[in-house]
């Protein structure tokens, strides 16, 4: 099934949303090349992920009638394979009989690193000069490249696109999957994309999955995303490579805290990893990685943490025995999700054990820590509230008013029934101690 970010990709250069002016110039510049060569025979689009440069790429190719050959830098990075498989690319023929010619399209040139890279960018600048084809080239921060290469390329900026083109982006796309929208819903997602029209295509194709329509309560666990490199980034750029280095760069880069990455990396690894054997040795490095976080959190010792990083990096990128190619939709951690619908749920419980504690300008009723009220005693009284009597009993002595019987009874007429029992309770035990009874407080072993 293909993604909502592969099917509504835009197939001309006048479909894609927002940076009219990058659009323009790639325009003015494919006009050269249709009449013959420019004096930049390379185009380099540069901007935030989720802006529409790769889908400009494909639409270079189709405008130009020209089979499409997409390298990844981060696997094409030296010498040898640069002149291999580029050098190739500019010398062999067509494809298909019926194209005009070539366009190369080499993603991440911002992840080659001229020396570092054993001469992968001196090559690669070599094949810019005498390529008879586009070239077109793509980064996130192109200031990571060198000058020299730079000034071979016509520079292309693109910028985060606005909520405003995101909305009416999102509402084109829902409308064609046939799917009901609450604008408020999709301002939301497009708020919280942060200006990257495929995270927000993304986000709307996970919260609508088994719906019709998408409102507000779908959208509501849905995390801002603020950071530099976005999560599905870094996760792809883990996953995919083979390289150490590239791994540790991409949990670098983001701005992500580790322990959420954890919790991404835990939920899709198994969606990239085929091989049980490459994913036993992955799960096995990021379970190392969550007890270092463990202790961190135990004992505040944040030296520890770069172990955490490197196992859930390097450890999981050299887990595989060989990249995994081809396209793979990766999901929200289901945690996420589960901590988003129970937050009122584990709100009121936390009330409870404040209230049970003593704090806050309640009477002490329970002599406890706040976790052991929480993790304990509140799961024993939900048991004990399964019998109505003793319900009724546990409620008159903690003097539970209705909505905090509610907390542990689902059914609202059985909690007004044991709510109006403890109140008969509590009245005959107020009578008792007016006329000298001098009974002693309950206990919870008395519901045994």
């Amino acid at each position: 099934m293909l993604t909502w970010v592969e099917k509504h990709r835009p197939k001309r250069l006048e479909e894609i949303a927002g940076n009219p002016s990058a659009i323009k110039t790639i325009m003015s510049w494919l006009d050269k090349w249709e009449g013959g060569k420019p004096e930049k025979r390379a185009i380099l689009l540069y901007g935030p992920a989720g802006v529409g440069k790769t889908s400009c790429a494909y639409a270079i190719a189709r405008k130009l009638n020209s089979d499409i050959i997409e390298l990844n830098a981060s696997d094409f990075r030296t010498k040898d394979v640069i002149n291999r498989v580029v050098g190739n690319a500019t010398k062999s023929g067509l494809l298909y009989k019926e194209k005009k010619g070539k366009v190369i399209v080499l993603d991440e040139v911002d992840g080659i690193h001229g020396r570092a890279e054993y001469g992968g960018l001196a090559a690669l600048i070599k094949l810019i000069r005498v390529s008879p084809y586009p070239i077109v080239l793509i980064a996130n921060d192109p200031w990571k490249i060198s000058a020299e290469f730079r000034k071979l390329t016509l520079m292309v900026e693109f910028r985060r696109i606005t909520d405003r083109t995101i909305v009416h982006i999102l509402k084109e796309i829902a409308k064609k999957e046939g799917i009901k929208t609450d604008e408020k819903a999709l301002k939301i997602i497009a708020a919280n994309s942060g200006g990257d029209m495929r995270a927000s295509i993304n986000d709307m194709q996970a919260v609508a999955q088994g719906k019709s329509k998408i409102g507000v309560e779908d959208v509501s666990y849905l995390r801002m995303r603020d950071s530099q490199v976005k999560i599905f980034d870094v996760l792809a750029r883990i996953l995919k490579t083979e390289s150490i280095d590239r791994a540790r760069e991409a949990l670098r880069d983001s701005e992500e805290d580790p322990d959420t990455v954890l919790k991404w990396l835990v939920e899709n690894v198994p969606m990239e990893y085929k091989n049980s054997e490459d994913l036993s040795r992955a799960m096995n490095f990021l379970s190392r990685a969550d007890v270092f976080m463990g202790r961190i959190r135990r004992r505040q010792d944040w030296a520890l943490v770069k172990y955490a990083m490197d196992l859930m990096s390097a450890g999981v990128a050299k887990a595989k025995e060989s990249r995994y190619t081809g396209f793979t939709r990766y999901s929200y951690p289901k945690v996420f999700v589960m901590l988003a619908k129970t937050k009122k749920s584990r709100q009121k419980t936390k009330e409870m054990a404040v209230r049970l504690q003593g704090r806050d300008g309640y009477s002490n009723k329970i002599h406890a820590s706040l976790k052991v009220i929480r993790e304990e005693f509140i799961p024993l009284a939900e048991k004990i509230m399964e019998n109505t009597k003793m319900a009724a009993r546990l409620a008159s002595e903690l003097e539970f008013d209705l909505k905090d019987i509610e907390l542990f009874v689902k059914s609202k007429d059985r909690a007004k029934e044991i709510y109006q029992l403890s109140l008969r309770i509590t009245h005959d035990r107020l009578r008792k101690q007016m006329k000298g009874d001098k009974s002693k407080q309950i206990s919870l072993f008395e519901f045994e």
